[in-house]
């Protein structure tokens, strides 16, 4: 496998995040025309294009006329026909005043009983992203085409239909935060009743009450699917659901994050370094820099994560009391696993953190691999250790896909779905400062591992990119071995891994497996099984 190229002729804008000095958010971008075809929508309701008002936000300002627009797609499954619905549900204070306005568009099955229909509520985290990723990436009928190995392509975009669309199996609402793509506060004074982990929470909470109300679909069969931070939010919301009385079949999270302290170092936390490294392995490995008795990404995982069971974990937990013995033979095995010398890992103290390997496993060649996607690499202009340019790094993995989905969603509303308005559809909001949980790593698997134990028929599904390292997958198995639940309790939870990144669903194979998984997934929870 050869190493993935990202060059942008611009400095594309890194999203914004709650990791520290990292963003949190799939990332891609795609330009697209409006529709054409077969897949061209019939629009029936007439949107009213929206002027801003000077000053501070009102409710009249941030709403958006609904539009309904009627499609068909030939699917591998055969014809479909799909009813869009770009719009927007008010979410009102006990006075009912609107104080924001959630921004949605469903897409659903044309069928006689719509009520026994499954709908999946969909989004992306951040916190601040839009659910322009997940939408034009995987679950919408449409879609952001790319190289089939999720690189860089040259512009003008131009959107096709996405033959993995979820839509096959399941309704889809996928639905922006508060602050991001459509949707918005009335006034910056309410923004701590939205910015945040528990009011976040709760607003989606009243979405979705308020959608099932809106459309009549009590009755429906009801899935979360969740990406990033999504993790938090959707674990989260899963059980806020359950406790607003809505039941919920199932939870897919996906390159999902649950607890922050699997991501967020501090001194005395090794949570991190044990999570991030097999990814850092399989890209080592992705890049030739593995020795050739390692023949798949998934032995080089397998191994990295026996080797921090039996012996890196333990050591880092012993800190300073190791002998320069047992330092030494720890750094060789970091070696042999990260493909980066020994003496770097005792320079490191064990301790060879994501973002310092971002541009060491390739410096020699002046090459800086991807947050996102460790396969993808951009050039750098230092080829020393630590060297760096004005303004930092960047992220060639975030770069080779902005562009494309930022433009492939804001054609696409506009015309095939033929909303119209002034607003800026904000691929990344600025929902600073957020609250997180107090006293604590913010954190909702508590909330997640509770619901599973309490609930038999809940089942969730984890799906994970080997080349994530914004996300890592052992973090999130170290977590799920960490919420102290049963073997009744752990048999209802799968996990699916891809050979890609975090938005493993760019690269073509892995997008058609996460299909085929979400697909399987929810026919499984629908059956009991």
């Amino acid at each position: 496998m050869g190493k993935i190229f990202s060059f942008a002729l611009l400095s594309i804008l890194s999203i914004s995040s709650v990791f520290g000095q990292q963003g949190d958010q799939t990332g891609a971008g795609r330009q697209g025309r409006g529709g054409g075809g077969a897949n061209q929508g019939t629009q029936t309701t007439t949107p009213v294009t929206q002027t801003p008002k000077t000053g501070a936000a009102t409710d009249s300002n941030i709403e958006i006329k609904p539009s309904v627009t009627t499609h068909s797609i030939n699917l591998p499954s055969g014809p479909l026909n799909y009813t869009a619905t770009a719009a927007q549900i008010p979410l009102r204070n006990d006075a009912g005043e609107v104080e924001c306005r959630m921004f949605y568009v469903a897409y659903t099955k044309d069928v006689a009983d719509i009520g026994k229909r499954p709908v999946t509520f969909a989004f992306n985290g951040g916190p601040g992203s839009a659910t322009m990723w997940l939408h034009m990436g995987a679950l919408g009928p449409k879609r952001a085409p790319m190289p089939d190995d999720g690189s860089l392509s040259a512009p003008p975009y131009h959107t096709e239909d996405n033959p993995s669309t979820w839509l096959d199996f399941t309704d889809v609402v996928v639905i922006d935060a508060p602050g991001t793509g459509y949707s918005r506060i009335a006034r910056p004074d309410l923004s701590t009743k939205f910015y945040g982990v528990q009011p976040d929470i709760t607003a989606f909470t009243d979405f979705v009450r308020n959608w099932l109300k809106e459309h009549h679909r009590w009755s429906s069969p009801i899935f979360i699917a969740g990406e990033s931070y999504g993790g938090i939010r959707g674990s989260g919301l899963s059980a806020s659901l359950v406790r607003a009385g809505i039941g919920v079949n199932g939870f897919i999270s996906i390159s999902g994050v649950s607890n922050y302290m699997t991501i967020r170092g501090m001194r005395g936390n090794d949570t991190p370094f044990l999570g991030f490294f097999p990814s850092m392995a399989a890209c080592a490995w992705y890049h030739h820099k593995l020795a050739p008795r390692f023949k798949s990404v998934d032995m080089v995982v397998k191994e990295a994560q026996e080797w921090i069971d039996q012996e890196y974990a333990s050591a880092l937990a012993r800190g300073d009391s190791l002998s320069d013995k047992e330092k030494d033979h720890i750094a060789t095995k970091m070696s042999e696993f990260l493909g980066v010398s020994k003496k770097y890992c005792l320079g490191s103290n064990l301790k060879v953190s994501e973002q310092a390997f971002f541009t060491e496993l390739l410096r020699d060649e002046r090459l800086q691999i991807g947050r996102y996607d460790g396969r993808l690499v951009g050039k750098e202009e230092f080829g020393v250790a630590g060297g760096r340019g004005p303004g930092g790094g960047g992220d060639p993995s975030d770069e080779a896909t902005t562009p494309a989905f930022t433009s492939a969603v804001n054609d696409y509303l506009d015309r095939e779905l033929g909303i119209k308005t002034d607003l800026r559809y904000l691929n990344s909001g600025n929902v600073r400062p957020w609250s997180e949980t107090e006293g604590q790593y913010s954190e909702t698997s508590t909330d997640l591992g509770r619901l599973l134990m309490r609930d038999k028929h809940f089942r969730v599904l984890y799906c994970c990119g080997y080349y994530d390292l914004a996300c890592p997958l052992n973090g999130t198995v170290n977590i799920f071995n960490h919420m102290g639940l049963d073997k009744d309790a752990r048999s209802q939870v799968s996990f699916a891994f891809y050979p890609a990144g975090h938005m493993m669903y760019i690269e073509k194979s892995s997008r058609e497996k996460l299909h085929e998984d979400a697909k399987n997934f929810v026919n499984s929870a629908l059956k009991g099984n």
